[in-house]
């Protein structure tokens, strides 16, 4: 199938219609609810505030830690790897708080981010959770200013009534997000593990490049390549390990192209015509 194999689907797509005052030190994390979780998406909800079942030693400690993953850069990855739906969010985050970001800032920045994406996990939530990981730390501020009454001789504190912590990514933070936003994952996955598959996800990603996808279009594109036959491959397996790579993103209740996905398009083109050039009329590798 050549540069055209997603137009005859092209019929198929439809796109699916679908203040309270600051407080930077919320507990939200614990308000969540596992019930109302996505069942068809159960990496959503990985984090220990969500698993009220789990022992009171592991919640307090948390899943991804360094200590239990091996040091930070592992906790982050894995924080990363087994929430894909926040993934994109997660890494804005870590790029924001590079030099610092207040929570007021930051707050309002992931609420912008979260728009078309909604999520059970409040701005602070996924702050805790990066924290967790070794990605970022709080900064606490003064509470009170240093006053002094000329009249009586007296020096006092005055207690400042708010308070914006700021949020700042650790060094192990921003070297994973260096990592993944240049494509490192993709390569690894798309390009290498996955590499028998070239033509199909160069199908998928020309095809959300054109326009943005329902999910029902991305099956039946990729239901008509033979390779996915056997062993079985559906269209949720390349719209899985698109996202987890960070080359694809829902948004406005449809599948689109991330810029990265977009930089990274003419490598799997590349791939699939030389896959293409060293197979024989059969399709089996020469």
């Amino acid at each position: 199938m050549g540069n055209d194999a997603a137009k005859p689907f092209d019929d198929l797509w439809e796109a699916e219609a679908a203040d309270d005052e600051f407080d930077p030190l919320a507990a939200d994390d614990g308000l969540i609810d596992q019930e109302e979780m996505d069942d068809d998406n159960p990496l959503d909800t990985v984090d220990f505030p969500t698993m009220r079942n789990m022992p009171e030693g592991m919640r307090r400690e948390g899943v991804y830690t360094p200590e239990r993953m091996g040091g930070a850069e592992a906790a982050v990855r894995s924080l990363l790897d087994h929430n894909p739906a926040r993934r994109p969010v997660l890494l804005a985050i870590l790029g924001w708080c590079e030099d610092g970001c207040a929570t007021s800032e930051l707050t309002r920045r992931v609420d912008e981010a979260q728009e078309h994406n909604r999520s059970v996990y409040a701005p602070t939530t996924l702050c805790r959770m990066l924290e967790r990981a070794g990605a970022l730390e709080l900064e606490m501020p003064e509470t009170s200013d240093a006053r002094e009454d000329a009249a009586g001789g007296v020096e006092y504190l005055e207690i400042r009534e708010r308070v914006d912590p700021v949020w700042r990514s650790t060094p192990e933070g921003l070297a994973v997000r260096e990592s993944l936003t240049q494509g490192a994952a993709f390569r690894d996955i798309v390009l290498g593990r996955d590499a028998r598959y070239a033509s199909v996800y160069r199908a998928v990603m020309e095809a959300v490049e054109r326009a943005p996808r329902s999910k029902a279009y991305i099956d039946a594109l990729v239901d008509a390549f033979p390779e996915v036959q056997s062993p079985r491959r559906f269209g949720g397996h390349f719209v899985d390990m698109l996202e987890r790579t960070d080359a694809l993103e829902w948004r406005d209740r449809a599948w689109r192209l991330t810029d990265l996905g977009r930089s990274l398009l003419p490598d799997v083109r590349e791939l699939a015509e030389a896959r293409a050039a060293s197979s024989d009329p059969s399709g089996k590798e020469s």
